[in-house]
């Protein structure tokens, strides 16, 4: 995984990296480092992890588990930042956040399957906030997330920083992510050639989970799933080693 970049809050302190902390009790285990999954209803599902060859520690997290009281599935991806103290810390508590909240009790009747994901993402990072307000070492810490919540042939997407989500159907690889970078931004708003890469400015976040003291933007995606269909969550440590058409061999 490459060093990654953040929006830095105007008064933050750095100190030692902090113990890992406890899982919540009966929420599954995420971002273990090798592979999970299987048969969830109607859908085949798993995941893994690795930490790769350059970091003592892994900074990603993921879960994939079935919703409760009805048929469906959750999936997350986050990738804390190596750049600031703690981002092992924030994947984490940012998965285990969604994931208890969205997998481990039912949902509420009255809500949405958009509203009850961005809600669970909205929470995570309400969880980071809290964190850093408790250990100040912690004020510089940060995370992507890429979570789909499906129920049926129903998918919707929340996404906030620039780990991705790709939906393969019919031969075709369409990334229904956007990465909320400031490389990606200078191409949208047209001050750089659409495919110029900009070293050093592609891991360099505008929108993240964390205590920056800036509202989080969480991007959505709705999608009606077709039979045959297949998803991919992942975060950069993918991507950026891997070309879209390398991704569909």
């Amino acid at each position: 995984m490459d060093e990654r970049q953040a929006r830095q809050p105007p008064a933050a302190r750095r100190g030692a990296k902090p113990a890992p902390r406890e899982r919540p009790s009966g929420v599954p285990a995420t971002g273990e480092p090798r592979p999970a999954g299987g048969a969830f209803g109607a859908y085949d599902a798993g995941g893994a992890t690795d930490r790769g060859q350059h970091r003592s520690n892994n900074e990603d997290a993921f879960a994939v588990a079935p919703l409760t009281g009805r048929d469906g599935l959750l999936l997350v991806v986050a990738d804390g930042l190596g750049g600031t103290h703690g981002g092992e810390v924030a994947s984490r508590t940012a998965v285990d956040t969604i994931l208890a909240d969205l997998a481990g009790r039912p949902l509420p009747a009255d809500r949405t399957l958009r509203l009850a994901l961005r809600r669970a993402v909205e929470r995570a990072g309400e969880a980071l906030d809290e964190l850093a307000r408790q250990e100040p070492e912690l004020a510089e810490f940060g995370t992507t997330v890429t979570a789909a919540l499906i129920a049926g042939s129903e998918m919707w997407v929340a996404h906030v920083g620039d780990s991705r989500a790709y939906l393969w159907r019919g031969g075709r690889l369409e990334q229904l992510t956007r990465d909320h970078t400031l490389a990606e931004r200078l191409r949208e708003e047209g001050l750089v050639e659409a495919r110029q890469r900009l070293p050093n400015f592609e891991s360099v976040l505008w929108n993240a989970l964390g205590p920056s003291g800036e509202e989080t933007q969480v991007e959505e995606r709705h999608e009606r799933l077709q039979p045959g269909d297949r998803l991919l969550l992942c975060s950069d440590g993918l991507t950026r080693h891997l070309e879209d058409d390398e991704l569909l061999r």
